[in-house]
């Protein structure tokens, strides 16, 4: 898998990075898009973890997945640059890899 990173992650506070690497963990573990998203808001709603939508605002649209920083934690705005932007097919290319070494 290839991750393309159109920007860097603010240091708005100890924790953007760590949030950061966090959401990248996500993203390299899930077999498909959709485990992305189920992840993303499995941990986002976990009390005992700070929000990743605090810091980050991700988009699942056009077929891509994208990721914004947002200016402070909770802040309406985002910085203008995306962190990272993704084709689907990344996902899917990754997770016929797997079907592949478990039926072959």
């Amino acid at each position: 898998m290839e991750i393309n990173f159109k920007g860097p992650v603010m240091p708005i506070d100890p924790y953007s990075q760590l949030v950061f690497v966090e959401i990248l963990n996500i993203i390299l573990i899930a077999k498909h898009i959709m485990d992305v998203n189920r992840y993303l808001i499995d941990r986002n709603v976990n009390p005992l973890f700070g929000s990743l939508s605090g810091y980050f605002r991700w988009s699942f649209a056009n077929d891509r997945f994208t990721l914004w920083q947002r200016t402070d934690y909770n802040s309406d705005m985002c910085f203008p640059h995306r962190i990272l932007d993704m084709p689907f097919c990344m996902l899917a290319t990754k997770d016929k890899e797997n079907d592949k070494r478990t039926f072959n």
